[in-house]
C-alpha cells in the first residue's frame, strides 16, 4: 500500500531556496487546475508555517517508514523556514511575501503570536527533534532549542491562577484555561508536547501537557441522541460548535493518554469516536455543526481529523474497530464522498481542494489538500485492518438525517414575522432563515418522512435569556471639535455617555474581567454632514497590553457599523489603536489604514481615553441626516481571548449591533421604553409547541438560558416517534406564558433511532453499519 504514497505533487509544491544562506523549502499555497501552477495568496504572501509545517510532517513520516535521505533533506529544508520564521520569544510569523524571505509582520494570518501557525511550528518542531536525534543530533539539538522556546512562551500565556478554574457559558461548567479558550487550536500543542515528550521526558513538559490535556478532556459535552453528541467542542465561546478542519481534541487526547499513560484522555477520545465521529460514518461525514449538520464544503483536512482520531485510538487502545473506521472515513479519498469522485490521485500525488454544495469537486490541488490527503494515507496504509476498507463505498449518499426548515412552512394564524439572519456569533441559523412566534401565531410545515420506523425530532431554536436593559446610543450634533482626546469642547458635554460596565456584557472570556473599576468603558457620538465622531474612555487592568490583533497596535477597541440600519450587513468594521508614532484606524475589510480618519489617543491614571472624527465615506455611509439610525458596536479585550461589548453579543453579526441615533439634541430620540432588568422567567416563559400530524403534541421551553441568548439543538420527542412514510406535518405554535415575548424557531432534524448504510468494497464485499442514537453504539455488520 505505500504506492499510494505519492510525493510527487508535494515536492513540486516546495521550492528549495536559501534564505540568509540557509537552505529552505517554500511551500506555495495554491496550484490551479488544470496546469497545476503554483499560485499565491493574494495579499498574504507565498508561503507559510500553515503549511511548511504540515510538508515537514509529511517527510518526516515518509523518512520513518522508507529511510530516504531525500525525504529527511526536504524535512531538514521545511524545518528551517519554520526557524526562521519563530521570533525571539517563542511566536511565529506566518507569511513570507517573496522568495528572498521577506516577512508579513502585519497581516491577520501573520502576525507574530501563538495561533494556529505557531502551534503547527511546535508540533513540527517536536517531530522533527524526534526524528533527528538519531539522525543528526547537532541538527536535533537546534531544533531542541528552538522547540523549548515556544514551549517556554506557550506555559507562559497560561495564568496559573486559571488553572483547574471553570467558569459557566450558558449554563455549562468550561475550563477558563485553553489558551484563547480554543480547545482546536491547543489541540496541536497537545500534540507537540506529546511527541517531544516521548522522545524527551521531563517535568516540565509533562506538567504543561497534563494542563492542557486536562481542559481539552474536560471540554465535552452531550451524548448519546442528545447535542452536541459527546463531541469536544472547538471554542469555549461556542460550547455547540464544531468543524471538522482542526478540531484535532480526539486525536491529541489519544496520543496524548498513549504517551502519558492516562486512561482518562484516551476514554475521553473514545467517546467523542464512538459516538460522534460514529455517527457521521453512518449518516454521512460532515463539514460542521453548530447547530445543524452541514456537509458541503467537505476538505481534506476535516476528512483527516476523523482519520487520525480513529488510528491513534487504535495504537492506543489496540482495538481493531478503530483501524477499520479509520480506513472507511479515508475512503473518502477514492470516492466514498457525496460527490462520488476521488480526492485524490496517487498518479500525480496530488489532494483535491474540495466538494461544494452542488456537489462540484474543486480540482485545485493545494498545499493543505494535498499535505492531509498524504498524512491519512501514511497512517492508514500502515496498518492492513485500516487499509483494507480504503476501497469500500457507500450505496447511497443520501444523508443518514433530514432538515427541516422553518421557512418552507405556511403561515396559519397570527403574523409570525419571517426573518433572515446567518452567523449569530457562535452559531449559523439554517440556510440564513428563521420565524419568530408571538402569542397567536402558528406555522404548518409539511414534510416526507422516508421510511416508516421510529425518529428522533430534534429543533434549531433559539433559548432566550432574561431580558436586559435597552441600549442606545444617541449621536448628538458635534460643533468646532477638535480631534485632541481632551473633549474639552461645549458638544460633548451634551453627548448622552453609553457604559460598558457589566458582566452580562462580555461576550467571551469572563474570567479574564477584572470588574468595573478596572476593566470597563464608556462611550459617546456626535455627528455632522461630514463626520461620527467617537470618544472612548477606558478603564484597563492591563494598559499598553499588545491585544494580538496585528496592525491595530495596543490598547485595541473594536468598532463596527451598520450604516443602513437594518441588520443585514456591516458597512465598516475597524480597530483604534496606538503605536509608537500615534494612534491609528485599520480597516479589517479592506486590510489597510481607514481613510482620511483623525484619531487621538492619551493616556489617564487606569487607562486610556480615543477621539476618533471619521468621514461617513470612510465608513460605507452616503449621507447623514436628523434622524437617521444606524447600527453600532464598541468593544475591547480584557485579557486572554476575551471581549466585552455594549451589547455582549457577537458584533461580526450586524443584527446584534446596538442602534444609533442620529439627533439634534440629546433625548430627542423615539426610543422604546428600556426594559427592566427582569428576575431569571419560569422555563416556560417563551416557549413554542410542537404538533405533528394533529396528534403527538410537545412544548419546547425556551427562556432557559442563563446569560445570552444562543442557538441550540434541543431534542423534541423524549421517547422515539413513529412515523409512516411519506407526507407528515408540523404545527409550530407560540406556547408561552408571557405574551410580551417571541419565540425564534429556525429549523428541524429528522434522525431514524437506528441509522443504516449500506457499503460494498472493491470484490464486492458487503458492509452495513447500524448506529443506535439511544445506545450510541455502532453496529459493523460484514
Amino acid at each position: 500500500m505505500q504506492t499510494l504514497i505519492n510525493l510527487a505533487h508535494l515536492d513540486f509544491l516546495s521550492e528549495e531556496v536559501e534564505i540568509n544562506g540557509v537552505p529552505m523549502i517554500l511551500t506555495h499555497i495554491y496550484s490551479e487546475y488544470p496546469r497545476y501552477e503554483w499560485v499565491d495568496a493574494s495579499g498574504e504572501g507565498v508561503a507559510c508555517v500553515d503549511d511548511v509545517a504540515r510538508a515537514a510532517l509529511v517527510y518526516l513520516n515518509h523518512y520513518a517508514v522508507t529511510r530516504d535521505r531525500r525525504a529527511l533533506d526536504k524535512a531538514r529544508r521545511a524545518l528551517n523556514f519554520v526557524r526562521y520564521m519563530q521570533a525571539d520569544d517563542g511566536e511565529f510569523y506566518n507569511f513570507v511575501t517573496d522568495r528572498a524571505g521577506t516577512i508579513n509582520r502585519t497581516g491577520i494570518t501573520s502576525y507574530k503570536s501563538l495561533d494556529w501557525w505557531a502551534m503547527r511550528g511546535l508540533w513540527a518542531l517536536a517531530r522533527g527533534y524526534a526524528i533527528f536525534k538519531q539522525a543528526d543530533p547537532v541538527y536535533a539539538a537546534e531544533l531542541r532549542e528552538a522547540y523549548l522556546r515556544t514551549e517556554r512562551a506557550l506555559r507562559n500565556s497560561i495564568p496559573e491562577s486559571d488553572i483547574g478554574k471553570k467558569i459557566k457559558v450558558h449554563g455549562f461548567d468550561v475550563p477558563a484555561w485553553l489558551p484563547g479558550g480554543a480547545a482546536d487550536r491547543t489541540s496541536i500543542a497537545v500534540m507537540a508536547l506529546a511527541e517531544y515528550y516521548r522522545a524527551e521526558p521531563n517535568e516540565d513538559t509533562a506538567a504543561l501537557l497534563t494542563t492542557l490535556a486536562d481542559g481539552i478532556a474536560a471540554f465535552q459535552l452531550g451524548g448519546p441522541g442528545d447535542y452536541p453528541f459527546a463531541m469536544h467542542p472547538d471554542t469555549i465561546n461556542a460550547p455547540g460548535f464544531w468543524h471538522a478542519w482542526g478540531s484535532h481534541q480526539a486525536q491529541a487526547l489519544a496520543l496524548a493518554g498513549r504517551v502519558m499513560q492516562r486512561q482518562d484522555w484516551i476514554d475521553s477520545a473514545a467517546r467523542e469516536a464512538r459516538t460522534f465521529f460514529a455517527w457521521q460514518l453512518a449518516a454521512g461525514l460532515i463539514k460542521e455543526i453548530g447547530v445543524m449538520p452541514v456537509r458541503e464544503g467537505q476538505i481534506a483536512y476535516g476528512v483527516n481529523t476523523l482519520v487520525q482520531a480513529f488510528m491513534n485510538l487504535y495504537h492506543a487502545t489496540n482495538d481493531p474497530a478503530y483501524a477499520r473506521m479509520a480506513g472507511l472515513a479515508a475512503s473518502w479519498f477514492f470516492g466514498n464522498n457525496f460527490a462520488q469522485a476521488p480526492m485524490y490521485d496517487p498518479q500525480t500525488g496530488r489532494g483535491h481542494d474540495g466538494i461544494d454544495a452542488a456537489l462540484r469537486v474543486n480540482l485545485n490541488a493545494g498545499a493543505e489538500s494535498t499535505v492531509e490527503a498524504l498524512m491519512a494515507l501514511q497512517s492508514v496504509t500502515a496498518v492492513p485492518e485500516a487499509a483494507r476498507y480504503l476501497n469500500y463505498k457507500a450505496k447511497s449518499h443520501a444523508t443518514g438525517w433530514q432538515i427541516i426548515e422553518a421557512e418552507s412552512g405556511t403561515e396559519v394564524a397570527g403574523k409570525p414575522i419571517y426573518g433572515r439572519r446567518g452567523w449569530t456569533g457562535e452559531a449559523n441559523m439554517s440556510n440564513g432563515r428563521y420565524y419568530e412566534l408571538r402569542s397567536g401565531d402558528a406555522i404548518e410545515i409539511a414534510f416526507d418522512a422516508p421510511a416508516d420506523g421510529e425518529y428522533w425530532l430534534y429543533t434549531s431554536h433559539m433559548r432566550r435569556a432574561p431580558l436586559k436593559p435597552e441600549l442606545r446610543i444617541e449621536a448628538t450634533p458635534a460643533q468646532n471639535v477638535t480631534v485632541d482626546a481632551r473633549f474639552d469642547e461645549p458638544s460633548w458635554s451634551s453627548a448622552p455617555r453609553v457604559s460598558v460596565n457589566r458582566p452580562d456584557q462580555i461576550l467571551r472570556g469572563a474570567q479574564f474581567w477584572q470588574g468595573p473599576d478596572k476593566d470597563s468603558f464608556d462611550v459617546r457620538a456626535m455627528w455632522d454632514a461630514d463626520k461620527l465622531y467617537l470618544a472612548i474612555e477606558v478603564r484597563d487592568s492591563l494598559p499598553g497590553l499588545d491585544g494580538s490583533v496585528g496592525p491595530s497596535g495596543e490598547d485595541a477597541v473594536w468598532v463596527y457599523l451598520d450604516g443602513r440600519g437594518d441588520g443585514n450587513r456591516l458597512s465598516a468594521k475597524f480597530t483604534l489603536g496606538h503605536t509608537d508614532k500615534g494612534a491609528i484606524a485599520w480597516d479589517w475589510r479592506t486590510g489597510f489604514w481607514l481613510p482620511k480618519a483623525e484619531l487621538a489617543w492619551r493616556s489617564t491614571t487606569g487607562g486610556y481615553v480615543y477621539e476618533a472624527a471619521i468621514p461617513w465615506a470612510s465608513l460605507g455611509v452616503r449621507e447623514a441626516k436628523p434622524g437617521q439610525r444606524m447600527g453600532i458596536e464598541v468593544g475591547r479585550g480584557v485579557g486572554g481571548n476575551s471581549f466585552m461589548d455594549l451589547s455582549g453579543r457577537d458584533p461580526d453579526s450586524a443584527s446584534n449591533l446596538v442602534p444609533l441615533v442620529l439627533v439634534v439634541r440629546a433625548g430627542q430620540a423615539e426610543l422604546p421604553r428600556a426594559n427592566p432588568r427582569l428576575e431569571t422567567p419560569a422555563p416556560h416563559a417563551v416557549a413554542f409547541s410542537v404538533v405533528i400530524n394533529g396528534d403527538a403534541a410537545f412544548t419546547v421551553a425556551q427562556a432557559i438560558s442563563p446569560d445570552r441568548d444562543y442557538l441550540w439543538l434541543d431534542r423534541v420527542n423524549s421517547e422515539p416517534l413513529k412515523l409512516k412514510r411519506g407526507p407528515n406535518t408540523l404545527r409550530v405554535s407560540y406556547a408561552g406564558s408571557d405574551p410580551n415575548r417571541a419565540a425564534l424557531v429556525d429549523a428541524f432534524l429528522l434522525s431514524p433511532v437506528i441509522i443504516r448504510r449500506e457499503f460494498i468494497g472493491p470484490n464486492d464485499e458487503q458492509l452495513t453499519l447500524r448506529y443506535d442514537m439511544r445506545a450510541g453504539t455502532l453496529a459493523w455488520d460484514e
